[in-house]
């Protein structure tokens, strides 16, 4: 059995989203018996996963989402062309499958840019009509390898999907390993009351 970790290592001032804070990571260990870190960070660093509750006042929290919504059947779709300037992916810009699956993974490549300073500002987004399409799908999650779903400062397709209940990934990486456009996903964040979670994310080949 293979796994494929889609998951950015959490280290100390890794990059965050603009104006998020500083992801911190520090031993506090007091002498050499042992090991003790402390984590300093918002809940939005590295791989992480958005509940409803993110932007939907009454949705529900990370430690509320269904186990069995963030584990399962997930079709790959990858762009066709990522090297056009236009960053809103729409529905010709990929290959959809006959049956869209529980969990959509969106490969655009843009992972590479991880650490650049363009990433978190000039990264592809959905269009609501690729949107609406999901969601007429009945999706349970969505995971891409870009900082958001939304174009900066927007915040447009975070709405949609989580106000119908549907799990939003960002900041995938290693998409690359991928050789077929179907897996089973695992999406495991914490059991942690908040809006977002840091997760292990990553695939049963």
């Amino acid at each position: 059995m293979v796994f494929i970790d889609l998951t950015h290592e959490l280290r100390d001032n890794i990059p965050v989203f603009d104006g998020d804070p500083k992801f911190r990571l520090k031993s506090v260990s007091k002498d050499d018996d042992y090991s003790l870190y402390e984590i300093k960070s918002g809940l939005h660093s590295g791989t992480h996963i958005d509940a409803p509750y993110h932007f939907i006042k009454n949705g529900k929290k990370v430690h509320e989402l269904n186990l069995n919504n963030l584990i399962g059947q997930s079709n790959i779709l990858t762009l066709k062309n990522n090297e056009t300037k236009n960053k809103e992916i729409a529905i010709d810009d990929l290959e959809i499958p006959e049956k869209i699956e529980d969990i959509v993974i969106l490969n655009t490549t843009w992972f590479k840019k991880w650490g650049n300073d363009n990433y978190f500002r000039d990264n592809f987004y959905l269009s609501k009509e690729i949107t609406k399409l999901f969601l007429e799908n009945e999706i349970k999650g969505i995971a891409i390898d870009c900082p958001s779903v939304d174009k900066y400062s927007k915040s447009t397709m975070h709405k949609l999907l989580l106000k119908n209940d549907v799990w939003i990934v960002e900041n995938l990486t290693n998409l690359n390993n991928l050789d077929k456009n179907k897996y089973t996903g695992f999406f495991i964040p914490m059991k942690i009351d908040s809006e977002a979670s840091f997760i292990r994310a990553f695939l049963k080949g």
